[in-house]
């Protein structure tokens, strides 16, 4: 006995091993480490905000920050754990949050940082040199800022308020903005530390994304600041409050030139940058009869809203083509918010199903837009496809010369001493099978007509799926009751009378399909949509555990007398 243990615990031990090994390797892949900045440029004196974000069992907190201090000084740092139950699983997530501040001007690097196996990726941060500040002893300062004097009409402007103070405030309001002719939508508000000489100010930026509707000259409104200055020490009622403070901005003048004579398109669309995508779910040009594939056109364009991009043309009513069939899915409209602005973005999507057989050429798709950055026309452009359908005529034609090919290969490629033996044998082997059916006639018949209905169905199977796919295609309602029949005739074993019949006997996925059909069929109704999936659940469809005695007995090829 002791043997017996002392030769299976390695062995134990070593399969435990190997399954605690790769446990760890998986949590591994599946951790995440990341780094983000809320600043790409900053200048001497001022803060930027970096998180690090850890989950899968890392621990941010716990990080070595020593490769930070060469350019930059920890101010403050605090983190924090967020668990989530998402889809039936716990998601914990670790944050660690830092205040840093740069040592010196140029671009510098925030490295990548080590904990728990994983690594972050760096971040680059350009530092400008210390700001100038405004002459005198003001100790809170207002002002708004643009980005560009002037701008093409419905192209963004970004509208930046700032404030900037060195004491506390309390009950800071800022005035609504409001600008004529124009689209105004607000964006995330930074703030962040300043040092300048041997006062610390705190920097708080509104930002906006100003779309102006109409040319000419664009007026943005002085802005107010009210607020109320907070003493040091307290009293029974809270902060000690002082002076009330009221500041203003300067109004700005901006000049909105008209859409150019030269630009082509019916949308005017002034960006930085456009680009148009396209993803098929299926090849366009490996397509059979029957067959359905997706299309998804993406339009996204940088310095534009969401609703400012076109919905793109159908193909159905570009070309109009009976052989295929396209239905438009419901278009989706977003747009995001990135460092310099706004991102629109639009997505639709159409279905194309293939008819019949042939070869087809999709248009060539151009959006032309204005580029902002070199003020010129540019396009972007999806090449022309082709769609290519094989009809089901040509597949069985391809089918059965591929099955004579080989059959002829097979025969020129062996000797005849080989088809001699092969001959022998075959006779040999029909003479045990006789003499075993006559000692064992019921045993032997019942192999054979299993052997026999597995071959019957799996060389008839997928000519009875062709047949089914030809008679949806011609909308035969006949012809798709027979071909059913006929497919689970083959798969069952046994006969069907209707639809119904074959549905009982089925999966309830395909179950459901073949009722919906049966509907359709008696109620003349227009139902291709889904008759095309009807044809993947007969491919899917998994062959019957059992059959009944009867039936098998009454599908023998040798049946007993």
């Amino acid at each position: 006995m002791n043997r017996f243990v002392g030769n299976t615990h390695p062995r134990r031990v070593t399969v435990w091993s190997l399954i605690a090994s790769t446990l760890l390797w998986s949590a591994a892949t599946m951790a995440n480490l990341s780094a983000t900045a809320d600043r790409r440029e900053i200048a001497m004196g001022e803060t930027l905000r970096l998180t690090i974000l850890g989950d899968a069992g890392e621990q941010p907190s716990e990080i070595d920050l020593t490769p930070l201090n060469r350019d930059w000084e920890i101010l403050s740092r605090s983190s924090a754990t967020n668990a989530r139950f998402i889809n039936g699983r716990n998601n914990v997530t670790r944050t660690l949050e830092m205040e840093l501040a740069p040592l010196r001007e140029g671009t510098l690097a925030i490295p990548s940082l080590l904990t728990g196996g994983r690594r972050t990726t760096p971040i680059s941060i350009l530092v400008n040199p210390e700001p100038l500040m405004a002459p005198g002893d003001a100790l809170v300062l207002f002002e708004t800022s643009i980005d560009q004097p002037s701008l093409y009409v419905q192209a963004e402007l970004m509208l930046t308020v700032t404030l900037q103070q060195a004491i506390n405030l309390e009950g800071g309001e800022i005035s609504a903005l409001d600008i004529a002719d124009a689209v105004v939508e607000p964006l995330e508000r930074q703030s962040f530390q300043r040092r300048v000489g041997n006062r610390t100010w705190l920097v708080t930026e509104l930002r906006y994304a100003v779309y102006p509707q109409k040319s000419g000259t664009l007026s943005i409104p002085a802005i107010e600041f009210t607020a109320r200055e907070v003493q040091p020490g307290r009293t029974l009622l809270g902060s000690r409050l002082g002076r009330r403070l009221r500041l203003s901005s300067e109004p700005l003048q901006v000049t909105v030139k008209s859409v150019p004579a030269s630009f082509p398109g019916d949308v005017w669309l002034p960006a930085r940058t456009l680009t148009l995508t396209e993803n098929w779910s299926l090849d366009p040009e490996t397509l059979s009869v029957g067959d359905s594939t997706t299309r998804t056109l993406t339009l996204i364009a940088e310095g534009l809203q969401g609703s400012q991009l076109p919905p793109l043309s159908s193909v159905q009513g570009a070309l109009n083509i009976p052989e295929l069939r396209f239905y438009p899915d419901q278009e989706s409209i977003d747009q995001s918010e990135i460092a310099r602005g706004l991102q629109g973005k639009r997505t639709q999507s159409e279905a194309l199903v293939a008819r019949s057989g042939g070869d087809w050429a999709l248009p060539e798709i151009q959006v032309p837009w204005w580029n902002t950055q070199t003020d010129q026309l540019e396009y972007a452009v999806l090449k022309a496809r082709k769609v290519v359908v094989q009809s089901a005529d040509i597949l069985d034609i391809e089918a059965a010369s591929a099955t004579v090919s080989d059959t002829t290969l097979l025969a020129t490629a062996l000797p005849l001493w080989v088809w001699i033996v092969s001959l022998a044998g075959w006779l040999i082997a029909l003479g045990l099978a006789i003499a075993l059916w006559r000692r064992r006639p019921g045993s032997l018949r019942a192999e054979i007509s299993k052997d026999a209905r597995a071959s019957l169905r799996g060389g008839d199977k997928r000519q009875a799926l062709v047949e089914v796919k030809r008679a949806l295609t011609q909308q035969d309602a006949p012809g798709v009751r027979t071909a059913l029949q006929h497919w689970a005739a083959l798969h069952h074993a046994r006969t069907f009378s209707s639809l119904s019949d074959i549905a009982k006997a089925s999966s309830p996925s395909l179950a459901a399909l073949l009722n919906e059909l049966d509907r359709s069929i008696y109620g003349g109704t227009d139902n291709e949509w889904r008759q095309l999936a009807l044809v993947e659940a007969l491919r899917e469809e998994s062959a019957p555990e059992d059959h009944n005695p009867q039936h098998d007995e009454a599908m023998q090829l040798y049946p007993s007398r």
